[in-house]
């Protein structure tokens, strides 16, 4: 799942609506499992759990539009209208968009018309791009109010456009004048938080991360519900020692939208760091009610455990993690590094063994097999690994070469 720039009209909805977090009882929140299951494309059972949750919050905005694009999704196309229709009759141009592309697959392009009109006119207007492309409403350029429409007004300006053919740049990989545009932009004050939002992953995409660091705070204070913004910034600060400013902004990212999920991850590796291993433990929790099958976070859960010391839980994670995906190489060194630091070193050989199978051009692998080699007094085998970590670019273990080889390293 990439989710860092996901700047649709149903992230700026996600940030305006009530925060709807899970239950006190740890029980699973029916709409947030509705949301995860539409990450999955598990609509069917999004649809369920979705249905259930607008049972417990009848009409329900974000459940209702979610609702509508599930059944869109999965073409009940009526379904889809009523639904997008209760939402657009309680925050009116929140649906304006989906009820635009339903009403064209039912064959009723004038009401699409009406409805495009709307969204157009509303806060949730997408790019002009995205509906210029768009497979439903592009059919509508062959009808005579289509021209009419476009007509009426300059519904996007020359700063939405300009910044249109920015990403466009910077898509395309001409960063530079890419970076140019967004800083006229920036100049003209447009979108400022946006804008410095972009500028910033284009330094860090250009190795330049003191300018990425100052534009990501900019961004983030400029628009604390641009939630991109200060989920980028989150990291920096993790990067920088600033645990408890990471873990503020995720709280309120979470807050504001309780199904940005990536987001409880981001917090738990915070916690973790601020020392704070129950918290860490129960953001991984809630994440895995949701995505119980996802190895990554079980591997996640498994390096926090391991970090604070608590070996027999990271190894029981470890096991999970590599039941759910024998391919990982990482998975097997990490339950192997486990057992080492319990004294079970026979296992932690098999498991440095194991992981070297599938990536046997690592060199940190090499090294930790090799001093677990030492350990258990075969000397020849450890020398081999030695040499084999500083092929690979384990500089340290030129160190063990010279001492316990006798090589000319």
């Amino acid at each position: 799942m990439n989710k860092w720039v996901y700047l649709t009209a149903a992230v700026f909805m996600a940030v305006s609506l009530k925060a709807q977090t899970a239950p006190a009882d740890d029980r699973p929140d029916l709409y947030l499992m509705g949301r995860a299951c539409m990450e999955k494309e598990q609509y069917d059972s999004a649809l369920y759990h979705l249905e259930k949750a607008l049972e417990q919050k009848p009409g329900d905005v974000d459940i209702l539009y979610h609702l509508g694009i599930c059944h869109f999704t999965l073409k009940q196309y009526p379904a889809a209208h009523d639904d997008f229709y209760e939402v657009e009759r309680r925050r009116k141009g929140m649906a304006s968009f989906y009820l635009a592309k339903t009403e064209m697959r039912l064959n009723r392009p004038v009401m699409a018309l009406n409805y495009l009109r709307t969204h157009l006119d509303s806060r949730y207007r997408v790019p002009e791009k995205q509906i210029l492309l768009d497979e439903d409403l592009s059919r509508l350029e062959q009808m005579t109010g289509w021209q009419e429409l476009w007509n009426e007004k300059n519904w996007y300006g020359s700063g939405d456009q300009e910044f249109q053919e920015a990403m466009f740049l910077k898509n395309s990989g001409n960063t530079l004048e890419a970076l140019n545009m967004l800083n006229r932009l920036d100049a003209q004050g447009y979108q400022r938080s946006r804008v410095r939002l972009e500028k910033a992953l284009i330094y860090a995409g250009l190795g330049n991360r003191k300018a990425a660091r100052s534009e990501i705070r900019s961004a983030a204070k400029s628009d604390v519900r641009n939630l991109d913004a200060v989920q980028l910034l989150a990291l920096y600060q993790v990067e920088d020692g600033a645990y408890e400013e990471a873990i503020t902004g995720l709280s309120r990212v979470i807050r504001l939208d309780p199904a940005r999920f990536d987001a409880y991850l981001q917090r738990a590796g915070a916690r973790s760091l601020n020392g704070d291993l129950d918290g860490a433990l129960e953001d991984l929790d809630r994440y895995l009610v949701y995505f119980p099958l996802d190895d990554s976070a079980v591997y996640q859960k498994g390096m926090i455990q391991f970090t604070h010391g608590r070996y027999l839980d990271a190894i029981h994670s470890f096991n999970r993690a590599l039941k759910l995906n024998t391919g990982k190489a990482e998975y097997y060194f990490a339950r192997g590094r486990t057992y080492a630091a319990t004294g079970t070193t026979r296992y932690a050989e098999n498991d440095m063994a194991m992981a070297l199978d599938l990536d046997p051009s690592n060199g940190q692998i090499w090294f930790e097999k090799g001093k677990l080699a030492a350990r258990l007094g075969k000397r020849q085998d450890a020398c081999h690994c030695y040499e084999r970590a500083f092929r690979y670019g384990i500089y340290e273990a030129r160190d063990y070469l010279e001492k316990n080889c006798m090589s000319n390293y």
